[in-house]
């Protein structure tokens, strides 16, 4: 599995995921020209540690909200457990 995390330039930050390459560049084509940016994580390992912190684009304070909808993906595919 692939995460995604898009910064949309307006508009609150949303995660996703793809279930392989294929599956990914079918779903990027329908963010080109959207702008913002994409973090691409390619396994859960990955996924897992740019939430816990590992990633400095969307590490801080400032980028919360990223990391909580990279949390709720995780969580949604059972990745990480609810402990809310």
């Amino acid at each position: 599995m692939i995460y995604v995390v898009e910064l949309p330039v307006q508009g609150e930050p949303h995660a996703w995921f793809a279930f392989d390459l294929a599956d990914l560049s079918r779903k990027m084509v329908t963010l080109a020209g959207r702008g913002g940016a994409c973090y691409t994580y390619w396994n859960e390992a990955e996924a897992v540690g740019a939430f816990e912190g590992g990633d400095p684009r969307i590490a801080g304070k400032e980028h919360w909200r990223a990391r909580r909808a990279l949390y709720e993906q995780l969580v949604a595919l059972e990745v990480l457990a609810d402990d809310n």
